[in-house]
């Protein structure tokens, strides 16, 4: 029996922020398409609905300019007919973390709640791909849906099919599977018959995939208005489409059928109506049926069976662009990204999180805004580095103020902790005990770990002869970086006018004056007479009837032993005081020599706090014997007790053993350099590619440092690369410019990982620099960090014989968080990163022998232009074709990576990979707590300054938070959005589930699961008395928010 196909038309539009123009550009834009659109929906009651793209920001921006709209707004937004939510930006899913998906959605949903309900579709029609933890993280927040395009190959058989994320939550996929995706009914004509033959045309692209008798046409694009006069349209069409002659049923059945349940429809008639992607999901809902009730295992109930289920990344460019290069282009935005991300997640939340349970305000207006100027950089336009330059360079100031605000609240929440920190010094010595100098070292990620912390002291004397340890009294490393005064304030008075105060003081003077001195000193930076004492005094009259005196000051308190050379510097001036010669006498006042130090952390708790104390020069007898230093090093060799690091006087590279395996890695850190014809989307390398992969010459080798905090061997080359590619952009050309490449290569005691910070000095363009990394074997797959997951992927992508109707060619690049580890189960190497997210498994080529594979870590990416219409890796433009030339990234470059060898895979020794690559994006941090400035002055300017040790609130050692096992990865712990607790979310990364425990260090009596909403779900079985840990079972996959209160 024949039945009427439905046609649902969604109008809206697809608002890029800022990509072939700048924010502003595309705001006015802005202005003009939400005014009419208030227009037509005030005159026309047809037009019912309009979709503003699924992201809430564009509210903030119409309303900002235009802020007596709101409430006539508000009025179509409430009573649905505009759209709003669920993100504030529509994201790229693969290069910010999951927790700032997870902020996106917190903060779009809370913004569309107050336009009225918010749009509860998991809307990311142009994402470069999606990420495998999607669908868990959507269902996080009562979204049981997704709507995209791009990333779908073949292996989807239809346009509707269920996506499982690792831990089994599904959702619904729409896969807006036509070729122009969320644009496929843009512009429609408005003639009846034009719009006839336009919807017969759309439906024979759809149809052949549906599922229903209903089918999706999305009514916008990028930058569109809302296209008035559609309502009428569809009207005078619909009696056109509603019956269909035999000949024109032939026609429509050739498009394609619908089967459901084993049964084909046939379709004599189309009805088209404007309605919403709610509308959509649920219709395709209710025609593909529900199975409530079945429960697979490790999965959610509830799902529609009849469906197709795929899981894992959404990652192909068979159907349309999926432009991975994205990955590598601008990589600064990539760094500048991972660090803001990283400082916001592991330091800004968690130290206000515990500042506020130990009784500080909480500076919640401060954090959002933080994490509101990162997340405006998570467009896909910008973050993924494919717009114009004066976008990136906006970009820059946005990371700028994110990290400004947080490093402001961190210095003060910080202090504000170590304020409560008990730091008597545990030795007792013959000096009075507040010559030791407290430094509190913060660990906010897994523990207890060793690491290099920098701390400046202020101390009247000299550190030379200092010595800092650590609770139990063992010396730890520390080197002194640099040492410095300031000046505090400087006066220049007539001889005659301190003559004059002196007479007054009459036969009292000697001894007086030096009193009278430190109260002006005082009075001068606004502190109480008897808060400051003078150290020491230097005169100097060598200029012509001038005396120049400087006066060491420093906080009272501090026992200098030096009173004899006070009063014989006393006697000095009042001599001068009687000197004719001596016209003026300039004063400057100056504070003690403060002392940058970098010394050696060790066994800092999880999540927590160590305090240290530096004791100055007189009791090193007085104290346990300082630890033998496993660090050494010679010309072109250093090691320390896990590893030995040599380089190559021929070629720089590194060879590693690692001491505790016995395996020997070769030919470690060689820079390979290519062609690249591309553009910002796409890697495309030139028809007759030159890689250059040796220096110009022998490379210089240094030994920087071997010890007592680090041994560093440094290795510098000159690189003689192609200037940039030919004029036909065949090949790359043939003259060449010279550029230097510097590695330091660092060891630390206690420390598993080799360190490398490389620096390049780029002036060629239109090229590729990657570091490779061989392996003495060869492997399958490979293990990536990804969002909320360890993902394994084989080496090579799924190349299909015949691709050349693809959109795009397969490529081998992939992306990756803080590591990818490439083992044979037996012996492994580790490759971690700062915000280098592009990594490729290379079978040969330059250093890769037979037998071997390589790890090849993108470092730069430089190309001219955002799009070009030329390449060999992609069908057509993927933008417009505009110059972009600071996209080639001329000039300095810096790059942080690490190596770990190691037994095993990933997951051996406790997941040591992952830990270490937590380790190496999240440095330990040190203060040294105040004494006589309250942490209400100066935000992020606070003075350094040496307190007394003093009995506090929590132990020398204590933690924030105690994780088992220490491999379970806790991506948050924060204040709860209400304000009313403590959310620690973490997840499961191993292929089989965990019990994890879950001990609280701060008073907290009950125990929620929540959901990514933060909303309380199911009450735990946990009290928090005396210790007790609260245990939690965690699904492989599962990520897993606790509300404590």
């Amino acid at each position: 029996m024949a039945e009427q196909l439905n046609i649902i038309l969604v109008p809206h539009t697809h608002w890029d922020r800022e990509w072939y123009l700048t924010f502003q550009q595309f705001r006015a834009r802005l202005v003009h398409t939400i005014d009419k659109l208030l227009d037509i929906l005030d005159r026309d009651s047809n037009f019912t609905y309009f979709m503003l793209d699924g992201q809430t920001i564009v509210l903030d921006d119409y309303l900002e300019v235009q802020p007596e709209q709101e409430e006539r707004l508000k009025k179509y937004t409430r009573a649905g007919r505009i759209n709003v939510g669920p993100w504030f930006i529509q994201p790229d899913e693969f290069l910010v973390s999951g927790e700032s998906l997870i902020r996106n959605l917190q903060v779009g949903l809370q913004r569309a709640t107050e336009f009225g309900e918010p749009m509860r579709i998991g809307y990311v029609p142009d994402c470069f791909g999606h990420i495998a933890q999607l669908p868990q993280i959507l269902q996080g927040f009562g979204i049981d849906n997704a709507v995209f395009w791009r990333g779908v190959g073949a292996e989807a058989r239809k346009s509707e099919f269920l996506w499982a994320a690792p831990d089994g939550t599904r959702v619904l996929v729409i896969h807006l599977a036509d070729a122009l995706g969320y644009s496929n009914a843009r512009m429609m004509p408005l003639a009846p018959d034009e719009f006839v033959s336009r919807v017969k045309l759309l439906t024979a692209q759809i149809l052949p995939k549906a599922t229903t008798d209903t089918l999706l046409f999305m009514n916008g694009s990028d930058h569109l208005e809302p296209q008035d006069g559609l309502p009428e349209a569809i009207a005078a069409a619909n009696p056109l489409l509603a019956h269909i002659s035999p000949e024109q049923e032939k026609m429509l059945a050739e498009f394609g059928q619908v089967q459901q349940n084993g049964d084909i429809k046939h379709f004599d008639g189309i009805n088209v109506r404007i309605g919403t992607l709610p509308q959509y999901v649920e219709t395709v809902r209710s025609q593909n049926g529900k199975h409530e009730g079945r429960k697979e295992e490790g999965g959610k109930e509830g799902a529609q069976e009849d469906l197709q289920v795929l899981t894992g990344e959404m990652r192909s460019g068979q159907f349309s662009h999926l432009l991975p290069s994205v990955l590598s282009s601008r990589m600064w935005i990539k760094q500048q990204n991972a660090a803001t991300e990283h400082l916001l997640e592991h330091w800004l939340e968690p130290l206000t999180a515990w500042a506020w349970k130990l009784g500080a305000t909480y500076p919640a207006g401060l954090v959002r805004m933080a994490w509101k100027y990162l997340l405006q950089n998570h467009p896909h336009d910008s973050i993924c580095g494919c717009s114009i330059d004066q976008v990136h360079r906006e970009n820059a100031v946005r990371f700028a103020q994110s990290q400004q605000i947080a490093e402001s609240v961190i210095t003060q929440a910080m202090q504000g902790v170590a304020e409560m920190v008990d730091t008597r010094a545990p030795i007792q010595t013959t000096h009075t005990q507040h010559k030791a100098i407290p430094i509190v070292v913060f660990n906010p990620a897994p523990g207890p770990r060793t690491e290099i912390v920098q701390a400046v002291i202020s101390y009247a004397g000299t550190l030379r002869s200092a010595v800092i340890t650590g609770e139990q009294g063992q010396h730890v490393p520390f080197t002194t970086v640099n040492r410095w005064r300031q000046e505090l304030g400087s006066a220049q008075l007539p001889r005659e006018t301190i003559a004059a105060a002196v007479m007054l003081m009459g036969a009292d003077a000697p001894g007086e004056f030096i009193r009278m001195a430190e109260n002006t000193a005082a009075t001068m930076l606004g502190k109480p007479e008897g808060s400051y004492e003078i150290l020491r005094v230097h005169i100097d009259t060598q200029q012509l009837n001038v005396a120049n005196i400087e006066v060491l000051i420093a906080p009272r308190g501090i026992a200098t032993g030096r009173d004899h050379e006070l009063l014989a510097a006393e006697q000095q001036i009042l001599a001068l005081l009687q000197r004719e010669d001596i016209h003026m006498l300039n004063i400057s006042a100056i504070d003690q020599a403060r002392e940058t130090i970098d010394f050696v952390a060790n066994e800092v708790p999880a999540y927590g706090l160590k305090t240290f104390w530096v004791y100055p020069r007189g009791i090193k007898e007085e104290t346990s014997t300082t630890a033998a230093s496993a660090l050494s090093g010679e010309q072109q060799r250093i090691e320390n007790e896990w590893y030995r690091v040599e380089a190559s006087a021929e070629d720089g590279t590194l060879t590693i053993t690692d001491k505790h395996t016995g395996a020997i890695f070769t030919g470690l850190n060689r820079f390979v350099d290519g062609g690249d014809t591309g553009d910002l989307y796409n890697y495309c390398p030139p028809a007759q590619d030159v890689l250059v992969s040796e220096p110009l010459e022998p490379p210089k080798i240094e030994l920087v440092s071997t010890g007592p905090v680090r041994a560093v061997l440094r290795v510098s080359g000159r690189w003689l690369l192609p200037s940039a590619v030919s004029a036909d952009r065949t090949e790359r050309s043939s003259r060449t410019t010279a550029c230097q490449i510097v590695s330091d290569i660092s060891l630390t005691p206690g420390v598993r990982r080799v360190d490398i910070h490389t620096s390049f000095d780029n002036k060629a363009k239109d090229h590729r620099l990657r570091a490779v990394f061989p392996v003495p074997y060869r492997v399958e797959d490979v293990a990536a960090e990804g969002t909320f997951e360890v993902r394994t992927r084989p080496v090579a992508a799924e190349r299909p014989a015949d691709v050349a109707d693809w959109s795009e060619e397969p490529v081998n690049t992939f992306p990756q968080k803080r590591f990818v580890d490439i083992s044979n189960g037996t012996t492994g190497l580790g490759v971690l990163n700062r915000g280098l997210p592009e990594y490729e498994i290379l079978q040969d080529g330059p250093g890769v022998a037979p037998g071997q594979m390589a790890v090849a870590l993108t470092l730069l990416r430089c190309v001219e232009w955002l799009s070009r219409g030329d390449l060999s890796t992609r069908r057509g433009h993927a933008g417009p074709m505009e110059h972009t030339p600071e996209a080639q990234c001329l000039g300095h470059q810096e790059f942080d990576y690490a190596l770990v060898p190691h037994s095993g895979d990933w997951q051996a020794e406790g997941a040591l990979v992952l830990r270490e690559a937590q380790a190496f994006n999240i440095p330990v941090r040190a203060v040294v707590p105040l004494s006589d400035v309250s942490n209400e002055e100066h935000w992020g300017k606070l003075p350094v300054d040496r307190r007394h040790p003093r009995e506090g609130f929590l132990p020398s050692r204590a933690t924030l938070l105690e994780v088992e096992p220490s491999e379970i990865v806790v991506s948050a712990i924060k204040r709860s959005n209400t304000g009313k607790g403590l959310i620690v979310r973490l997840y499961n990364p191993f292929s089989h589930a965990v019990e994890a425990s879950i001990r609280p260090g701060v008073d907290l009596a009950r125990a929620f699961v929540a959901n990514l909403q933060e909303e309380e779900q199911e009450q735990l079985f946990w009290s928090g008395d005396e210790g007790e840990p609260l245990h939690v079972g965690l699904r492989s996959g599962e990520i897993k928010t606790i509300l404590f209160q």
